[in-house]
């Protein structure tokens, strides 16, 4: 019995262990991917989300949105990887009603991010991008005329919160000066870099500082949108390739620094006009935390081929050194300031992109799909044995009761 039920364990081991020991790695890293979500929404089925007063000679209201969701998959050390999905862009349905042929122009106003946010979130993004589609309307034989508004950089706020939300004015004005005003609950999404708007081709600004730990790699996501005049009437794409060169010095390319590396992982794409395009930017150091210095700057220089022009272009990282403490004391060292410079390159206005990434490392799974298999193949022998000893004193018969 015994010499039945250790085969019996066996097999059921060997069984699962390739399974077990296979590691996360043994796949092929996926790529960067992303957008490939599509759209969604409305959030709440077509609601308004505010208008201006009803019953007067014009009155603009806004409609709850439809976005652009973006997908991207990173892949991480060892064959690990992480992910996320965030709105890229909103797009609500602005309505209009007023006289019978009367031609108006759509504008957005000016909006910043709260005192109470930028001090409690250290937000500093106060770059958005707006665009209606078309920028003027002319209400029909009832009175109504209708355009789409497009936003990034920030977001209507899914519940309303005094802290972060504030309000961007939409507005329809007609010739003759009669005007309309709503205004549009938004939050800014946080971060050190904006959204970077091309009206026509020219230089992609990093915006600034790209933020990373001692030790750690990152990959946070930048955005741009090209945004031709309604004039130009452009419909054709605008092809992008970003390339680093090496330390940014006062419009001089220097060495490339030995501990802190930064690539494109999507070096070349292409930007359709009026649609927000994210791409990631990968930074990865061998710096030691210290408690000296609080943090390095690094500034790259970057070749951006835009359309048919180049450029060189700063892109600044901020590598934080301060201390953490995970389970024990930190090992402190000091910092190499290999690449840094004087320049600062960028004005420091908002940030990079969306956060929520997430993933195990592949020792982790490994263990745990390791620690699964033994648990289940110890139950199960156990289980035999028990059933094996219970037939062997006939307490359990074949067939029916």
């Amino acid at each position: 019995m015994v010499k039945t039920a250790t085969l019996f364990m066996l097999l059921l081991l060997l069984s699962i262990l390739p399974i077990a020991v296979k590691p996360v790695g043994a796949q092929a890293s996926p790529p960067y991917m992303g957008p490939s979500c599509g759209w969604d929404g409305p959030l709440h089925g077509g609601g308004i989300v505010s208008s201006s007063p009803a019953g007067s000679e014009v009155v603009v209201t806004i409609g709850e949105p439809s976005w652009q969701q973006d997908c991207f998959s990173f892949p991480g050390a060892g064959g690990s990887s992480s992910g996320t999905s965030f709105p890229a862009y909103e797009v609500f349905p602005i309505t209009v009603q007023g006289a019978p042929g009367t031609t108006f122009k759509l504008e957005s106003g000016q909006a910043v991010p709260s005192a109470q946010q930028i001090a409690q979130d250290g937000v500093r993004n106060t770059t958005i991008w707006t665009w209606f589609n078309p920028s003027s309307v002319v209400t029909d034989s009832n009175g109504v005329g209708r355009s789409n508004f497009s936003l990034a950089g920030a977001v209507m706020p899914f519940v309303q919160n005094d802290i972060s939300n504030v309000s961007l004015p939409i507005s329809a004005v007609a010739a003759g000066g009669a005007k309309a005003t709503a205004g549009l609950p938004i939050e800014f999404t946080g971060g050190n870099v904006g959204v970077a708007i091309l009206q026509s081709p020219g230089p992609i600004s990093f915006g600034g500082p790209m933020e990373g730990q001692a030790g750690q790699p990152s990959d946070p996501l930048f955005s741009v949108v090209y945004s031709p005049a309604a004039s130009s009437a452009t419909t054709a794409s605008l092809p992008v390739s970003l390339q680093v060169l090496g330390t940014y010095d006062n419009g001089e390319v220097g060495p490339m620094p030995s501990d802190v590396q930064v690539s494109f992982p999507q070096p070349s794409f292409e930007l359709a006009p009026y649609s927000v395009f994210y791409f990631p930017v990968a930074e990865n150091n061998s710096l030691k935390p210290s408690n000296v210095t609080p943090s390095v700057n690094y500034v790259f220089a970057v070749r951006e081929m835009v359309g048919n022009s180049t450029y060189l272009m700063p892109l600044t990282v901020s590598v934080s050194l301060v201390l953490v403490f995970a389970g024990g004391p930190a090992q402190t060292g000091g910092a190499s300031t290999t690449g840094v410079s004087s320049n600062p390159g960028v004005s420091s206005y908002p940030a990079a992109g969306p956060t929520g990434l997430s993933s195990n490392p592949p020792g982790v799974n490994v263990l745990l799909v390791i620690a699964a298999a033994g648990a289940i193949a110890v139950v199960a022998s156990a289980a035999f044995v028990l059933w094996h000893s219970r037939v062997a004193k006939g307490k359990i018969q074949g067939g029916n009761p």
